[in-house]
């Protein structure tokens, strides 16, 4: 599991280099015909919005990941090591069911029902679009999963060590 998950970082955080790497060109693009040649150009400014979703989307469900997400630990941070694992375990759990219903099956589901509205711009389906929001979903389910793998593992090797 830990071979997947360290391929997945890499894809993850290439793609979202990728992806800043483009929207730097756009944007810059965009500044130069908007000041230099009194012309902006409205399909970078449209596929730099839409690449932003993308990487915010892509990049939140690695920071889920890396578990570096917001989380306030002050209450956690009170107990004993075995009771921080049973609440990051809970929370994990809370984090997958939303990630689940929202993200996955209401993402796919609005991305299915936008593929036949273009945009204007860009002539590109906005289910394409949309469709950051479940592969965002699937890969922060598949993180919130190994995260609780890895909290059962301390937890099953601090009971050995009692």
């Amino acid at each position: 599991m830990n071979k997947i998950r360290d391929m997945i970082n890499k894809v993850t955080e290439w793609l979202s280099v990728v992806i800043l790497a483009i929207m730097t060109l756009l944007v810059t693009w965009q500044v130069i015909t908007r000041f230099v040649f009194k012309s902006p150009s409205s399909i970078t400014e449209s596929l730099a919005k839409y690449l932003f979703v993308w990487l915010v989307l892509i990049t939140a469900a690695y920071v889920i990941g890396k578990r570096e997400h917001m989380a306030i630990e002050f209450f956690a941070s009170r107990y004993s090591k075995k009771t921080q694992n049973i609440l990051s375990i809970i929370s994990e759990v809370v984090i997958f069911i939303f990630v689940a219903l929202v993200l996955t099956y209401g993402g796919g589901y609005i991305a299915m029902h936008a593929m036949n509205q273009t945009d204007s711009s860009l002539s590109i389906p906005m289910g394409i679009v949309y469709l950051a929001l479940p592969v965002s979903g699937v890969l922060s389910m598949f993180y919130s999963i190994c995260n609780i793998v890895d909290d059962v593992k301390s937890l099953t090797s601090s009971k050995k060590e009692q």
